[in-house]
């Protein structure tokens, strides 16, 4: 499987977990009407863990995922890919994966612009909720239309690479697009996602369709059949398994 399809599937997951007014909107009141709309402030930060289980849709293909987090900041999504297992995984400070597919049968630690995407990812309360804490800048860019749906469009910028435009639809408040930038060794990398089928497990709304587009051509669908909240989790499932030569090393010493 290539890097590109990897990398798409994460910025789509990464997604997962985020009535007209005046023209005076402005960066923090429309944030604030997003968490409301989203299930609250206390709410979303009572959520401790969740798995969500679905499937990728891509180059006329299926494949089932499993998405796994926790707190502070933990997460681990495993995809079946034609029988084999791909796994991406942070452990909080890091990030790893084991990719068949790319030749990849062992754990390796992940190169730097996939684990700028994983920190971004693995934040539970999203890049919305304290994230003036967080170093990111927000800034109102005023009103758009996205396929015909009037929407408010705010830029958060994480001052690491990337820049996000996340339009809000102007009835409900909730984010129906996402174009992503990001500046990474001389290049561009956009893409442009689109959320729908918005539905409240727990008191949380969440999308569970989401289709990744770039430039013309369609990436991957991403579709959520179940979400749970409030699962345990062993901890050690996040952390990058050690390979079995070092493990037999270690006991010898």
């Amino acid at each position: 499987m290539k890097k590109s399809f990897a990398i798409a599937l994460l910025i789509s997951l990464s997604l997962i977990l985020t009535t007209g007014i005046s023209s005076a909107m402005d960066a923090k009141e429309l944030i604030e009407k997003n968490i409301e709309a989203t299930g609250g402030l206390e709410k979303i930060k009572s959520v401790k863990s969740m798995i969500a289980n679905g499937k990728a849709l891509a180059q006329g293909m299926e494949f089932p995922f499993t998405m796994k987090q926790t707190r502070p900041k933990m997460m681990r999504l495993d995809v079946e890919v034609m029988g084999m297992k791909m796994i991406q995984a942070y452990d909080g400070e890091k990030g790893w994966t084991i990719n068949p597919m790319a030749g990849i049968t062992a754990a390796q630690e992940m190169g730097e612009l996939e684990n700028k995407g994983f920190r971004l990812q693995a934040d539970m309360d999203g890049p919305l909720i304290d994230y003036e804490d967080k170093g990111y800048t927000v800034e109102y860019i005023g009103e758009a239309d996205v396929e015909g749906t009037p929407v408010y469009q705010l830029r958060l910028d994480t001052n690491d690479d990337m820049v996000m435009d996340m339009f809000f639809d102007q009835e409900y408040f909730l984010v129906i697009k996402v174009s992503t930038t990001i500046n990474w060794d001389e290049k561009v990398i956009e893409s442009d996602s689109y959320m729908s089928d918005f539905q409240e497990t727990d008191g949380i709304v969440i999308p569970y369709s989401m289709e990744t587009r770039m430039g013309e051509n369609t990436v991957n669908q991403i579709v959520i059949e179940t979400v749970e909240y409030g699962v345990e989790f062993d901890d050690g499932i996040f952390a990058m398994p050690v390979a079995e030569a070092e493990t037999e090393a270690a006991k010898t010493e």
